[in-house]
């Protein structure tokens, strides 16, 4: 049986991801100028401890950090799509390092849940990015802050363990056969 191509990439997906890229780089271009010349580099349970003098690479640092990650998990959902599912491997062959997804869909439905993680970690970057960008300096931080990117970044994993879950129910349900 010949293998079936590889599911295409789920570029719909990313665009969540592009559009907070969008989003938090034209919120920062925007609040860059009012910018005080000390900036929050660091928050701790008891608000800012940490400052650092404003440039592009300090007030930005939310942006880049959500870009790095849209790149590399963009990166490993293409790597998803593209690895032969454990359906299409000869049944004799010995067991290797690489967890493979059980069928193609399974693929495709787990790139999609690593794309959806990207989104939700850029959205747990938002308030993070709103106490970057206050134009008063204040090291007071609300205490709901710690707890909503918590949330947020938490969030952002159910996507993979739901798509994980189905993937092993799949490979147990394909082995009983």
């Amino acid at each position: 049986m010949p293998a079936e191509p590889p599911p295409r990439f789920p570029w719909l997906w990313l665009v969540p991801s592009l559009v907070l890229l969008v989003a938090m780089g034209a919120w920062g271009a925007v609040r860059y100028p009012q910018l005080p010349e000390s900036i929050p580099q660091h928050i701790g349970l008891g608000g800012v401890d940490a400052w650092t003098s404003k440039s592009i690479g300090s007030a930005f640092l939310p942006v880049f950090l959500h870009l790095g990650l849209t790149v590399l998990f963009a990166g490993i959902a293409f790597g998803v799509v593209r690895t032969a599912p454990e359906e299409e491997l000869p049944s004799d062959r010995p067991p290797s390092a690489i967890k493979r997804p059980a069928t193609r869909a399974s693929a495709a439905r787990l790139a999609k849940a690593v794309l959806a993680c990207t989104a939700g970690l850029g959205v747990g970057l938002l308030p993070l990015c709103a106490v970057q960008w206050r134009t008063a300096p204040s090291s007071e931080t609300p205490w709901w802050l710690l707890p909503l990117v918590l949330v947020c970044f938490f969030g952002a994993l159910v996507p993979l363990i739901v798509a994980a879950q189905r993937d092993r129910v799949e490979k147990r349900v394909r082995a009983s056969r």
